[in-house]
């Protein structure tokens, strides 16, 4: 990170804030040059409710100084062995400066710490290259439900083997 970059933390997210992540989330999303009918198609997807981040696993990138959310993160449990990364977000602004990086390892640290051995998801095509330089990989392709012919590609982490005690 450059000297003029803002040091970065990650914390629990809070159900208060489910409005202001969503806002976020939808900012990101926007960022991509996509059409304001698609975003509206999305919202729903790209939502995070007070019930959810009271249930799943939903944490904050956030400048040390300031307290300003630059990024969000929701995990959601699949299976003993599998997480799901359901959202990963940073503030256009904030892209380049770490967040996002720190969001994953918070990501792999969480799902790790649950027992699960593999993080999945279906990565929005612009953000593919920033998951492949995390470490996962496309293992297949999911339809989308609202774009026809739209494709998106389906992403594995496997977690690194703990060593038996």
């Amino acid at each position: 990170m450059a000297a003029n970059t803002p040091a970065l933390r990650v914390r629990r997210a809070r159900p208060e804030e489910a409005a202001a992540l969503t806002a976020l989330i939808q900012r990101s999303k926007a960022h991509w040059g996509y059409a304001p009918a698609l975003l509206d198609a999305w919202r729903p997807d790209l939502t995070l409710t007070p019930a959810i981040i009271a249930h799943d696993p939903v944490f904050c990138a956030e400048e040390v100084d300031s307290g300003a959310v630059v990024g969000v993160l929701h995990l959601a449990p699949e299976s003993a062995d599998v997480v799901c990364l359901d959202h990963l977000f940073v503030e256009p602004d904030a892209m380049g400066r770490g967040a996002g990086a720190l969001l994953w390892r918070c990501a792999v640290a969480q799902a790790a710490a649950a027992g699960a051995r593999t993080i999945t998801l279906d990565a929005d095509p612009n953000a593919r290259a920033f998951y492949e330089r995390m470490g996962a990989v496309v293992v297949g392709w999911t339809a989308s439900a609202i774009v026809p012919g739209r494709r998106l590609p389906h992403m594995r982490f496997d977690l690194p083997e703990r060593p038996e005690p």
